[in-house]
This record gives structure tokens, sequence and C-alpha cells, in this order.
């Protein structure tokens, strides 16, 4: 923290940074950073030779009933630094889903497609406590440059009032690999809904009947239903006439169901990220009124 003058050191806002993701400066205006960048001074002024490597840019921050946070970079900021993004995107509960408390979270874990390095996470959801220790963990990880195996493998700890048995973190990980693999041709949200409703491609909802109907009687022959487990039996149903995007509640279900389906050399399918959950959260507008 000295600066080209010896006797002057600066930190907290006034100073630029390394971010430990891209390589770059950048500004990162955190209280956090400046009590550990002051202690680095006095540290130094006392003849100590402390050093303040950078971060990854990890903050957090409540927005109404919403917690928030993120660390590393985002899709777009990775393509600009000059790596090939990739990412997943996973919504599942916060707890077990069997403890009353639990509500949704929604994470989304981004790595180099060629590296598999760990650029980015960011998440959201209703116990902003919740989210933070997610992305934290995550970001402690991205300082040892850790790869999309290193975060499946990432230890947590578990109970039903504070985590389910597989952690989102570990499952976001878990979808990457799958992406990365090739296993799971993923789709997102908007360019989900703007297929659709340019009759661009067709959508196989592979969750019951009665989460499904309000869709078949308002979009008709562009949105199948077929649950999961009667896929096997009704292949012959669905037409492959145009591409396939599959759906179910979070992600699962669907990406099982894409399997099943290039196990028939039926391959034009794509599978929406999050599920109806991530289509619920970010445009509720989409989804029929009761």
């Amino acid at each position: 923290m000295q600066t080209s003058d010896p006797s002057i050191f600066a930190g907290g806002d006034c100073v630029e940074i390394t971010n430990l993701v891209s390589g770059h400066r950048m500004p990162l205006y955190l209280g956090s950073l400046a009590n550990r960048q002051g202690r680095i001074i006095g540290t130094n002024l006392a003849g100590g030779s402390a050093s303040f490597p950078g971060a990854v840019g990890n903050f957090c921050l409540k927005m109404f009933d919403i917690g928030v946070a993120s660390a590393g970079l985002t899709s777009t900021a990775a393509r600009r630094a000059g790596f090939d993004p990739v990412a997943s995107v996973v919504v599942q509960s916060d707890r077990a889903h069997f403890y009353p408390a639990n509500q949704l979270m929604y994470m989304r874990l981004i790595a180099d497609r060629n590296t598999r390095r760990i650029l980015g996470v960011q998440a959201v959801g209703g116990q902003g406590d919740a989210v933070k220790a997610r992305v934290d963990a995550v970001a402690a990880a991205m300082h040892s440059r850790a790869t999309v195996a290193d975060i499946a493998c990432l230890e947590v700890a578990y109970a039903p009032p504070f985590a389910s048995a597989m952690d989102i973190v570990n499952n976001a990980a878990n979808a990457l690999e799958n992406i990365i693999n090739g296993f799971n041709d993923p789709i997102e949200v908007p360019e989900f809904i703007s297929r659709l409703e340019n009759d661009e491609a067709r959508v196989l909802d592979v969750r019951g009947n009665k989460e499904s109907h309000p869709f078949v009687n308002r979009f008709g022959e562009r949105w199948l239903n077929i649950p999961q487990a009667e896929l096997e039996s009704r292949i012959q149903e669905i037409n492959t006439e145009k591409p396939l995007m599959l759906l179910c509640d979070t992600g699962p279900r669907s990406y099982e169901a894409q399997l099943i389906l290039r196990s028939h050399n039926i391959n034009e399918t794509s599978n929406l990220q999050g599920g109806f959950g991530m289509i619920k959260a970010s445009v509720p507008d989409f989804v029929p009124q009761a």
C-alpha cells in the first residue's frame, strides 16, 4: 500500500487494486477492504513487510427483501477480459427441501471453457445470510484459482436448518461441468421466451399435467406436456420438426429428459437453466394467472 512516494501510504476508496481474476486494475469501494488495507499500512509503518494481493470483487447488498451477492466477473466482463465464459444457472432451496424455513436461491456460476477456472459467481435469494455464505465460499476458493471440479467437491457444512445435503454451490458446479462436457445443452430464459413467441422452437414440459395445463392452453401445439416418468413410453408423440426446449420445475428433470431424448436420436434440444423457477422469478408476467 506504499505509493510512489515512499513516505506516503494509501488505502480504501482512493486506491486501485488488482482484480485477481482478470489481472486488471479496479477501484472497489468497500469498508471491508479498507479495514484490511489499513492494517497492512499500519504494519508497514511499524517496520513490517505486509502486502495486499488484490481481490476478486466480492460484495453483497440487500434490495428490499432480497439478498444479492457477487464475486469475480460476470459473463460479459469475462468475455471482455479475453476469457471464453460458460455459465450454469441453478435454482435450489437454501435449506433442506423438507425444512419449514427453506426458500429458493438462484445462483449463476461462470468458468472459462478451456481451463475450467472459476471466473465468477452471482446469487440472489430471500435469506441474505444464506446467499452471502455461498458466494463467500466460492470467492475464497477463487483466490486459489479454483476450477469447476474444485467447487463441485467444495466442503461446505450441512445440517437441514442451514443447507441441503448437496449444496447449491456443489450443484452449480456439477451443472457447469455437464455443460462443458457436452452432456447438457442449455438455454436461458430470455432466449427461451423469444424462441417460443417467434415459433422458432417447441416446448417439452416434463412437469405434471396440473402444472403444465395453463401453458398448454395458452400456447397450444407449441407447448407439449409429457411428465418425465412417462417420457420413454411416449417418445412417439414428440414432433421433431422444430427444436425442442425442455422445461421442468428447476432444471434437473429436464436435463434427464435431454439425455433420454438423445438416446432416441432426438438431438435438437436445449435445457432451460433454472426451469420454471427461473421464469417465475425473472419474468413473472409470463406466468398465466390462475
